[in-house]
């Protein structure tokens, strides 16, 4: 092996730290090619440099988040040796906490624990009681050897000889209670803290090695140490024995490349490295995941998936897109495109008259935009239960995701379903969902949305359900679901058994045909107004579900282009993309009338606009 196939240049530490660099060039080249290192269990990596080179990581199937600090180096007999704390992060609400020490409790459960963590380069020293222990690189000068090592007691135990008492607990008259009477929350030669370091890192460490090895491509040679610890806190010309039972440090060196190392007494050689991730068949595929994205005209698919597309690139997490709109152009694809691919299939809907046109599409994405994750957003009228069976016939190109659904708060809450109740293609995509999007959060009361809540479990009662205000989520409890529904590798809840009736299941299998939508695309070439706009709504009559479009805008003596929006009886506009040079409104309902432009040039109000949508 040689160091110049992972980093191109020599090792020279008098310019400063290598370590670090080494260390960069392990995590970066690996997260070049996402599938080996989702199969090697990393799931995620951010490194930090406020005051000095840090990391924090996520490797799977733990939901701790893992952190790196350097600590120093030096350079010795031709090698240099650079060590890093190993830190791990629990989450505030995780149980392993009461392991840590009182003062890591404190920190975890204060505000600003997320933030220190994310920033941890700059926030080392008070993170320090979650140092568990210690990652070394020791590495030839000349490239031609590597080694990495932890180092971490089996369990990092403290003793608190004096004990830790309940502060300001007094006894009666204010007096100070006896040691006798006063309430401990660790009583005096109690375990302020007990954790099992070694094996909580040892799933990170083998991650990091297992990297190595691969990018290197080494078998290592692999030895673990264990020697007697002191405990901390512990008088060692005490009597007794102490808390807990003897203490161990526990050493595991893997090396690469012919490493040297000096064997002793207490070295036991293992055959291979332990704590390794084992990966799912899936994860040792080249083929990405599918997603289907659906939800009911107007409920915000689009985007929620544009925020959806921002939070994966921020992390780095690529998605490609595939867009159905149920009509001649499309809108959604022009308002997505970005740092996205993104490619749209118009006039049909993938769960009946595009199925066909699906493999090609889904063809040309992958080949211009290799990406772990492909998004397909339906239209709003598709049946995910026909496109998960078209599915089946695209296993060459693809791997079954999950279903995720986007509800509407404000059209439940006006009674565009009867009676509050789901109905038609609305269950259906409720039904079929492994995630629910509840939409529109904040434009009802928080009763109503309650209210909604309980329907949505009602219709399905296995769902994760994530409100969400403008199409924004917590994406990180969304990330969370996607990585656990993944590493547990257990059925999606769409793909669970359905034991209806033969009537009931044609129901379901039925599409946006059967309840009698179509659509209707108007150009519209010259500058309107809203008064106009308002015209077309209205000469759509009640069975207009959905209305959007481009537009040239005329307003206070202006023209300029906007994004029409129209669902649930609100009409919204937004900025429009400056490349699209199209001018169009598309409608979506039923028994939408042929000739809906001949309203700009009606000088008389129409009946009323249309204040409910038909199931």
């Amino acid at each position: 092996m040689h160091l110049h196939s992972l980093l191109p240049r020599p090792l020279n530490p008098q310019a400063g730290a290598e370590s670090p660099s080494i260390l960069t060039a392990l995590l970066s080249g690996i997260h070049l090619n996402r599938k080996q290192a989702r199969a090697l269990g990393w799931r995620g990596v951010r490194p930090s440099a406020l005051k000095g080179p840090a990391w924090t990581c996520r490797v799977a199937p733990l939901p701790h988040v893992f952190g790196l600090v350097f600590l120093d180096e030096y350079v010795e007999k031709n090698a240099l040796h650079g060590t890093f704390a190993a830190c791990v992060f629990p989450e505030a609400q995780d149980s392993l906490l009461d392991s840590f020490p009182l003062q890591a409790l404190a920190i975890a459960l204060g505000p600003d624990y997320a933030h220190a963590v994310r920033e941890l380069s700059a926030h080392a020293e008070a993170l320090s009681p979650f140092c568990l222990g210690h990652i070394s690189i020791t590495a030839a000068l000349d490239g031609s050897w590597l080694s990495l090592s932890l180092s971490a007691p089996a369990r990092q135990r403290i003793v608190s000889l004096e004990g830790i008492a309940v502060p300001g607990h007094t006894g009666k008259a204010g007096a100070a209670h006896t040691a006798h009477e006063r309430q401990w929350i660790v009583p005096p030669g109690g375990l302020e803290c007990d954790i099992p370091a070694f094996r909580l890192l040892l799933r990170f460490f083998s991650a990091l090695a297992g990297t190595a090895c691969s990018l290197l491509g080494e078998t290592p040679t692999v030895h673990l140490r264990r020697m007697p610890l002191a405990l901390q806190g512990w008088s060692q010309s005490a009597d007794a024995s102490p808390a807990g039972g003897p203490c161990w440090q526990m050493r595991l060196t893997v090396g690469l490349g012919g490493a040297p190392y000096c064997a002793a007494r207490e070295d036991k050689k293992l055959s291979r490295l332990p704590g390794r991730y084992s990966p799912r068949p899936d994860e040792l595929s080249s083929l990405p995941v599918m997603h289907i994205l659906t939800g009911f005209l107007g409920s915000g698919k689009t985007t929620f998936l544009r925020r959806w597309l921002d939070f994966l690139n921020g992390r780095e997490q690529y998605a490609a897109v595939i867009q159905n709109e149920f009509g001649k152009i499309g809108l959604d694809a022009a308002l997505t495109r970005s740092e996205t691919h993104v490619e749209a299939l118009d006039e049909g809907c993938v769960c009946c008259s595009l199925a066909d046109t699906l493999r090609p599409g889904l063809q040309r994405l992958l080949d211009t935009a290799p990406a772990e994750q492909v998004i397909l957003e339906t239209t709003g009228l598709a049946n995910p239960a026909n496109v998960l069976r078209t599915l089946t016939e695209l296993a060459d190109l693809v791997q079954p995701g999950l279903v995720i659904t986007v509800t509407d708060a404000l059209e439940w809450s006006t009674g565009i379903t009867p009676a509050r109740n789901f109905d038609g293609v609305r269950l259906v995509q409720i039904e079929q969902a492994d995630v629910i999007i509840a939409n529109k959060a904040d434009a009802v009361t928080e009763k109503c949305f309650q209210e909604f809540l309980h329907a949505l479990r009602a219709a399905n009662g296995k769902a994760c359900i994530l409100p969400a205000v403008q199409g924004n989520i917590a994406f990180a409890r969304l990330d969370a679901f996607l990585t656990g529904w993944q590493d547990r590798h257990s059925p999606a809840p769409s793909r669970r058994p359905c034991l209806y009736d033969m009537p009931r299941l044609q129901e379901r299998s039925g599409t946006h045909a059967d309840e009698g939508f179509s659509s209707r695309t108007v150009p519209m070439p010259a500058p309107v107004d809203e008064h106009s706009l308002g015209q077309m709504l209205k000469a759509a009559g009640t069975g207009l579900c959905r209305a959007k479009g481009i537009v040239n805008l005329r307003h206070e003596g202006r023209v300029f282009p906007v994004v029409i929006q129209y669902a649930a009886g609100r009409l919204a506009f937004e900025d429009a993309p400056g490349d699209e040079t199209e001018r169009y409104m598309v409608f979506i309902g039923i028994d939408l009338p042929d000739n809906m432009e001949n309203a700009l040039l009606a000088p008389g109000p129409v009946q009323g606009p249309p204040h409910a949508c038909p199931a």
